[in-house]
């Protein structure tokens, strides 16, 4: 196989597809909650530098690690009580507050 051929794969896979993918999944997370889960992106990278070459993680990064999974926790909390809020019906107006001065 020519060595354009297999570059050419690679750029497909490697580019094309993670891009096309991470467009799709953030529009159907939202931009806040793919923001924060695109952070995710650090724990992954230690969880297998952790897995694969025996590099522990240090207390620091853990905590760090710990805050970003609270942080998209959150965002996908108010996320979805936001969606609860809109999910309400407004109440119909009155209709003696229609804004006809003429009987005052």
């Amino acid at each position: 196989m020519p060595w354009w051929a297999l570059v050419g794969a690679l750029g497909l896979i490697s580019t094309a597809i993670a891009y096309s993918t991470g467009v799709g999944a953030a529009r159907a997370l939202g931009s806040k909650v793919a923001s924060f889960v695109g952070l995710t992106e650090v724990l992954f990278a230690i969880l297998i530098a952790w897995a694969l070459l025996g590099q522990l993680p240090r207390p620091v990064q853990l905590v760090g690690g710990v805050l970003i999974l609270i942080g998209v926790i959150a965002v996908k909390a108010d996320e979805r009580s936001q969606v609860a809020d809109l999910a309400v019906e407004p109440e119909p107006p009155d209709p003696t507050l229609d804004g006809d001065r003429s009987a005052v």
